[in-house]
């Protein structure tokens, strides 16, 4: 498999088994929670990040426990800061409404209770991710 295109699958790390079966469809590793170890013992747990992931598989894990702060902020970056670099057609009426109920109810943290369609939100949280300039 290549990563020339630049194109990526961020998946929610919950769902194993909808990572194994795309992996297992792109001819990918299935066993991507031991590789993902093994690059951790090799190159310790901090130098393993979401873009440095994204330099070595196609089908990405995302540990929203671990990173759902981080991809809130950005997602507010990219909505919000200098005029917005998101467009949305108005047909996805569903992640509209998603964008204009998500509350931050402090420390970073979305407010699942209050937010219309907390999942689409979290899917297109997800779809952001390969716009990430840090790692």
């Amino acid at each position: 498999m290549t990563f020339d295109s630049g194109s990526r699958i961020f998946v929610d790390g919950a769902n194993p088994e909808v990572i194994r079966s795309l992996k297992s469809r792109l001819y990918e590793d299935t066993e991507y929670q031991e590789q993902i170890d093994r690059w951790k013992s090799e190159n310790g747990a901090n130098m393993i990040t979401l873009k440095w992931l994204s330099n070595n598989m196609f089908v990405l894990p995302v540990n929203f426990s671990r990173y759902h702060k981080e991809m809130l902020a950005h997602t507010k970056k990219l909505m919000e800061y200098d005029g917005g670099a998101i467009a949305i057609s108005s047909k996805h009426n569903k992640l509209i409404t998603a964008l204009h109920t998500a509350v931050e109810k402090g420390e970073g943290s979305l407010d699942k209770e209050v937010t219309s369609y907390d999942d689409i939100f979290d899917a297109f949280r997800l779809s952001l991710q390969r716009w990430q300039s840090k790692g």
